[in-house]
């Protein structure tokens, strides 16, 4: 197989909002559809992973979480919400580098 002559990026127009428990599958195959285009051998598919967790019910509420020390500390490096610091840390193996904003 040749390396391709040309990238093109398309949007797939008119896919409602992710809820909880939707089809990533069916939604991505109908916004093809709805482009009249379909997936070709070599294509890459990019999904956000925002839409995959809310698709996953991977909702956490804030009001709920009380944060470690551990992201207290880093919180107050960050300028971040603590428990949002908490939330992350919790999804993560290791924190690798940090900047105030990130």
């Amino acid at each position: 197989m040749s390396a391709p002559q040309h990238l093109e990026l398309i949007a797939l127009p008119g896919l409602a909002l992710v809820e909880p428990g939707d089809d990533l599958t069916t939604l991505i195959l109908s916004g093809l559809a709805a482009a009249e285009r379909s997936l070709e051998r070599g294509d890459v598919l990019v999904i956000a992973q925002k839409i995959v967790s809310k698709a996953e019910d991977r909702y956490v509420d804030l009001r709920a979480v009380t944060p470690s020390p551990r992201a207290e500390a880093l919180a107050r490096r960050v300028g971040k919400d603590p428990r949002l610091v908490e939330v992350m840390l919790g999804e993560s193996r290791e924190v690798l580098r940090t900047r105030p904003g990130l």
